[in-house]
């Protein structure tokens, strides 16, 4: 039952996360497969996520996805590396006050990003500044109906936890808000022609290789954004990890990265092989659901978004204000470099921040 409970969280997350990142519904796939492949290997569960999503969303619209395909798998090289440091100078890499700042800074980029698609405004860019740009040139011209599917997903994900805490820990709520959505839109709209809002599309299989690693020509103007998407990509994934499944998310984000799927995540959790095989079989059933191509791309932003504010740790954010001037300053840097600059170049900032500038609990450790 492990196996069901994995696919029913994987399964919205990385079609959220695939088509919502500008890889596409194929690139999500590819994760989830090697998400399943790397589990039955390593004996761990490996999902896809909202934040992993950040630091290569640009490098996606920018410079296209084989790039942001690069950055995933040096992701990998770079986790790996990391994995040869002690588990307790990792965690010193994020203060607490940093770490806080990140997750609520990374909740409101999310936000900023992944709006457009909820609307339906129809801006393009890779960062916030970038965005919101766009959207004062195009000026709000919202989509009613998405928005109608992606209040309701935001309703679903919001109250469906609280009102059933046992059954949400089994039937995840993000997959009982894309079950409600996608049977409504086909009621509502029953033919793909003329539809009134995006949609995920059907696979296509002929740019299978589109997004992959050798695929694309990458300008070297990408160069510098590619390294440090690659290195925040693996700082966010190895913070709190003990070295083995580090070792193992390193091959996952080298697997994804290949096939030019989206990057993984994992919260060390122990898992067999006959689970990591049920894993397999429903994730793959889930995909060839009838009518997913028609899924609105508004449900998919709106589980993004929700997901991201429900992560922030606000107790350690009032924390960070009662840990003195070195602290608050620290939430503050955390708080605004991803917005100004970009999650990509904001990370190894923010840990050089954390190094310099350590929390008064994170003195001693640091020396």
């Amino acid at each position: 039952m492990c196996g069901v409970y994995d696919a029913l969280r994987l399964f919205p997350f990385s079609m959220a996360v695939g088509v919502c990142s500008g890889f596409g519904i194929l690139g999500g796939c590819a994760a989830a497969v090697v998400c399943i492949v790397c589990g039955a290997l390593f004996g761990f569960a490996f999902l896809p996520s909202w934040w992993t999503l950040l630091p290569i969303y640009a490098l996606a619209f920018r410079f296209g996805s084989g790039a942001a395909s690069v950055a995933v798998l040096l992701g990998g090289v770079f986790a790996f590396l990391l994995s040869l440091l002690p588990q307790e100078k990792r965690k010193l890499l994020f203060t607490p006050s940093v770490l806080a700042g990140f997750w609520l800074s990374a909740a409101f980029t999310t936000t900023a990003l992944q709006t457009t698609n909820y609307f339906g405004i129809g801006a393009v860019g890779g960062t916030v500044r970038e965005i919101f740009a766009d959207y004062i040139s195009l000026g709000f011209h919202p989509n009613w109906r998405g928005i109608l599917y992606g209040t309701i997903v935001m309703v679903v994900l919001i109250t469906y936890p609280r009102k059933f805490k046992q059954f949400s820990k089994k039937l995840s709520a993000a997959f009982v808000a894309l079950a409600v959505t996608l049977p409504l839109h086909l009621a509502l709209v029953p033919r793909a022609e003329g539809s009134p809002v995006d949609e995920v599309g059907a696979f296509s299989w002929q740019n299978l290789f589109g997004g992959a690693f050798f695929a694309g020509e990458i300008p070297r103007s990408a160069v510098p954004a590619i390294l440090c998407a690659g290195l925040s990509l693996a700082l966010l994934m190895t913070r709190e990890l003990p070295d083995k499944p580090i070792q193992g998310l390193s091959v996952a984000s080298l697997g994804c990265g290949a096939l030019g799927g989206v990057p993984v995540c994992t919260d060390g959790t122990p898992r067999t092989a006959l689970s990591a095989l049920v894993c397999t079989v429903v994730t793959a059933v889930l995909y060839l659901i009838p009518g997913l191509s028609r899924m609105p791309v508004h449900a998919l932003a709106v589980v993004l978004i929700v997901t991201g504010w429900q992560k922030v740790p606000w107790g350690a954010i009032a924390h960070a204000f009662k840990g003195g001037v070195r602290s608050i300053v620290s939430f503050i840097c955390a708080v605004s470099l991803p917005v100004l600059l970009g999650v990509h170049y904001a990370v190894p900032l923010l840990v050089a921040v954390s190094v310099l500038f350590p929390d008064q609990e994170n003195r001693k450790g640091c020396r």
